[in-house]
């Protein structure tokens, strides 16, 4: 009979085999799953490998040559090829380090965009010598060149045809006489002998109607209007006036029409109708508010009522106001001017059909000095 005790005595017992077994199995099944992985592993590092190998053409310098920026990043690391100076972050430096410029730097030239066209404004010089510029002076001193309309009637004057004598001016094409003369009349002339003026060779006289005050804006006759109305046309005399506006409305103007237009009802006019714009140069006056859009608008206005009136009218004024002060491309067109300057040879581009030449002189038949006018128009035959 054997006893329990002598199996153990004689080798291993059932239990520990069966647990050096089941440790045995679990091991080779580690070991099959960690071979497996690995050459699942291999065969994706080998695919990318493959990916990543250059065609046989190229060396291995230009294999990973980052300048090219035709290698992948992630393949490279893979490789253990990757290097510092493959990492674009570098470049983020390069831009704000300073440019080191030698004596042999040269600097770059202009891009094509950046080169400015040559300036085509003529210069002053040739603006005085073109034919399409004016020179304007300003009460500040200042001038400006302004470009002629080529739009407006010009002045076509041939000067060299002008002959004076005692102060008097007349236009002559050939022998033929084209102008007549004329002077401005007011109370500040004094008294007037008419007949003596006839005589004196003076053709027409411009009478003062009236005006506007420049800081009350009341409109008033000038004293001597009638009497020298009357004795104008008892002497025969063509006969035009003028009056002094200080309108700042359309309306206003409408109104000073109105009243010369009433005051020349018993009278035969043959001359114009002119409407003076003046400055007050020596205090403030209401008009000093107004642009030349409102300017032009105004005369506009003063002239449009008294030719629908029957009379001729005309817009008197010195050169710099006839070019800056009013909008000589909406006024300019249709209005006649009366041309007030003193040169020699009025340096205005426009056509004027009247010019007042001189100022201060003295004629016979009248106290005070006077202002001469040439007209190059016989009015009193239209």
């Amino acid at each position: 009979m054997r006893l329990p005790d002598e199996d153990n005595e004689r080798g291993i017992s059932t239990p520990v085999i069966y647990t050096i077994v089941a440790v045995s199995a679990l091991t080779l099944i580690i070991l099959a799953f960690v071979f497996i992985s690995n050459n699942q592993n291999n065969a994706n590092r080998g695919t990318v490998q493959e990916k990543a190998t250059p065609s046989p053409e190229k060396s291995s310098e230009e294999e990973i040559g980052f300048s090219e920026g035709q290698k992948d990043i992630e393949a490279l690391y893979k490789e253990h090829k990757l290097r510092s100076e493959d990492l674009d972050f570098w470049d983020m430096y390069q831009d704000n380090e300073p440019e080191i410029l030698t004596e042999d730097s040269q600097s770059p030239e202009p891009s094509a965009e950046s080169t400015p066209e040559p300036s085509t404004e003529p210069t002053d010089e040739e603006k005085a010598a073109d034919g399409k510029h004016v020179l304007v002076s300003y009460m500040d001193g200042t001038q400006e060149w302004l470009e002629i309309d080529e739009d407006l009637p010009v002045n076509d004057y041939d000067f060299t045809k002008l002959k004076t004598k005692n102060g008097k001016m007349t236009y002559y094409d050939g022998n033929k006489k084209l102008s007549r003369l004329g002077i401005e009349l007011s109370e500040d002339s004094g008294n007037v002998d008419f007949e003596a003026l006839k005589e004196d060779g003076i053709d027409f006289v411009m009478l003062k109607v009236g005006e506007r005050g420049y800081g009350t804006g009341l409109i008033s006759t000038d004293i001597n209007f009638t009497s020298n109305m009357e004795a104008a046309a008892k002497a025969g005399m063509d006969v035009g006036v003028y009056f002094c506006s200080q309108a700042v409305t359309v309306e206003e103007a409408v109104e000073e029409a109105k009243f010369v237009t009433d005051q020349l009802i018993p009278y035969d006019i043959t001359f114009p109708v002119a409407l003076r714009m003046e400055s007050i140069l020596s205090d403030t006056a209401r008009t000093d508010i107004l642009d030349a859009k409102q300017r032009t608008e105004i005369a506009e206005a003063f002239l449009n009522d008294v030719e629908s009136a029957g009379y001729d009218p005309i817009l008197y004024g010195e050169r710099n106001f006839l070019l800056t002060e009013i909008l000589p491309s909406e006024l300019l067109k249709e209005c006649e001017v009366w041309l007030t300057d003193q040169d020699p040879i009025p340096d205005y581009p426009y056509q004027f059909k009247m010019w007042e030449y001189a100022v201060g002189t003295t004629v016979s038949g009248v106290e005070k000095e006077v202002n001469m006018t040439i007209s190059f128009v016989d009015y009193s035959r239209r």
